[in-house]
This record gives structure tokens, sequence and C-alpha cells, in this order.
């Protein structure tokens, strides 16, 4: 085969791709994407989500996507919290390492084909996060849940 077999192979082989690259290209197309959104900025497998977006006081980070699915993402990292002791502007951040869920599915408004996680299941792995609940007497006391299940905003 001389020069000219070989550029006679490469056109068509090129001309064979290009009957072959549209249709490729309507099919990824019109995959669903999902993405979670992080105070408001949607992100395909973000290293970091911040849960609590008034201030800051709940995320994660380092986050290492295991699975990316429509129906579930899974993965593992930290969790940051305030303490809010003794209150929560001048608490302390904490950290605990967790393995993290999103599931749930709703459209992102404005952009066809484009679907958000809607919760979120944070298992803590070690350190937690205390949370106050009034228990029958009427007190307020903190529990220190090994999950923590909430709508991802």
């Amino acid at each position: 085969m001389g020069l000219f077999g070989a550029a006679d192979a490469a056109t068509a082989a090129t001309a064979s791709h290009a009957k072959t690259t549209p249709a490729a290209a309507t099919a990824r197309a019109a995959a669903p994407r999902y993405v979670v959104t992080d105070c408001g900025h949607a992100q395909v497998e973000p290293g970091t989500i911040v849960l609590a977006c008034a201030d800051y006081g709940l995320g994660l980070k380092g986050l290492h996507w295991t699975s990316w699915t429509p129906q579930l993402a899974s993965a593992s990292g930290t969790a940051w919290w305030k303490d809010c002791i003794p209150n929560c502007a001048s608490g302390h951040i904490l950290n605990g390492p967790v393995v993290v869920e999103l599931y749930g599915s709703a459209a992102v408004k404005g952009h066809p084909g484009e679907y958000r996680y809607t919760r979120v299941t944070i298992t803590y792995l070690g350190a937690r996060p205390a949370v106050y609940v009034k228990n029958c007497s009427g007190k307020i006391v903190p529990t220190y849940p090994v999950t923590w299940n909430q709508s991802v905003n």
C-alpha cells in the first residue's frame, strides 16, 4: 500500500466516523444530567458541598465519589459543623469522617434535561455533631445521631 492507499484508508475512516458522530452526539445530549446544588450552584461530583449556606455552618469536603447515577450518588469524605458553644457566632468548627448518599430527584428549572438530587443522608463514622431535641420532660438535650437526613437546596 503506497502513500495514496494510506490516504484513501484515512479518508474512508474519517467518512465512516462522520456518519456515526451525529447520532452519538444526539444520544449523549438526550441523556439527563444529575447535579447537586451547593448554595444554588449546580455541580457534578463536587469535592465540597455547603449544606448551611447562610452561615457556612455545615458542609462536606474532600469528597471521593464511588457512584453517580440517577438513583443514587455516594461518596466518602469529611463533614464540618459549628459546635455553637458558647453560641453559633463564636463557636468552633469541628470535623469528622462521613459517608454521603444523595438521592431523590427534581427537574432543575430553566435547564431542560437536568435533574438535581433532593435529599442527602450523612453517616458519621467518628465524631458527630450535637442535635438538640426536646425530651419527654420538655427539656432540650443534645443527642448525637449516627445518621443525618436533610433536603439539599
